[in-house]
């Protein structure tokens, strides 16, 4: 009850330490100290404390409703997943964008301006039913095989070439790889200005930070950067939409 539910925090925390992790297949108890603890928690012992008895009883009560709440939970889980699943194929020579979720440390500068999807590139094969293995550029230097949710078709009009080394697009797709660079981007113009302090205790700092409307991007894509992200030469802009800002507040 709304009264109660903090006494059952010992015997939650100890459900979940006893309960085996699909992902490990141990449980959390059993990877720590190499053995599962006793159960249930208490014996049959001539103990003459009914208060004792008592708590040993609603304890081990506890510790049961849990375990019936966590398997509740995952069969939800199980139940949404399979439910939201759909099972995904390729076929060879098939043209594909490869999203940048884990590419995110080849970029330079800042990464929140990497791309979400690069290429297209060809689909090599099918890899059993949930990776598919892509021919890359050769100044990728990655493996070439993901899993089919970081993979998506590249919806192209015109036939693929024949496939090179480095495999070209049916036509330009939203963003190809260069060398391991990321491409740089054009500012349209400077929308706003603020400041942040970021960092923690004494080590915190002053970001100077400007709202950015880019070419040929719709304004969903506007973002707050940093002044470091931005070449000398925009020095001036920046500097007029930092006056702008502060003499209109």
């Amino acid at each position: 009850t709304p009264l109660v539910w903090d006494t059952y925090l010992t015997a939650a925390e100890f459900a979940i330490n006893n309960a085996v992790n699909r992902s490990t297949g141990q449980s959390p108890f059993f990877l720590t100290y190499g053995f599962h603890p006793a159960l249930p928690v208490w014996r049959e012992l001539e103990v003459y404390v009914p208060v004792a008895k008592t708590f040993a009883k609603t304890f081990l009560s506890r510790i049961t409703d849990a375990k019936s709440c966590l398997d509740a939970a995952q069969q939800r889980a199980t139940e949404y997943y399979n439910k939201s699943k759909r099972d995904v194929a390729f076929s060879e020579g098939q043209m594909v964008l490869l999203s940048t979720k884990n590419l995110r440390s080849f970029a330079e500068g800042s990464r929140k301006l990497l791309p979400r999807w690069i290429g297209p590139y060809p689909v090599v094969r099918m890899v059993g039913n949930a990776a598919v293995e892509l021919a890359l550029p050769s100044d990728m230097n990655i493996h070439p095989t993901f899993h089919v949710s970081l993979v998506r078709p590249y919806r192209g009009t015109e036939p693929a070439p024949a496939t090179t080394d480095t495999p070209a697009a049916v036509e330009p797709g939203p963003e190809t790889w260069v060398a391991g660079k990321q491409k740089v981007y054009d500012v349209e113009r400077i929308l706003d200005y603020r400041t942040r302090r970021v960092g923690r205790h004494r080590r915190k700092r002053t970001v100077h930070e400007y709202l950015v409307k880019w070419t040929d991007y719709s304004s969903e894509h506007n973002s707050w950067e940093p002044a470091r992200n931005f070449s000398p030469e925009m020095a001036p802009i920046l500097e007029e939409a930092r006056l702008r800002t502060t003499q209109s507040q």
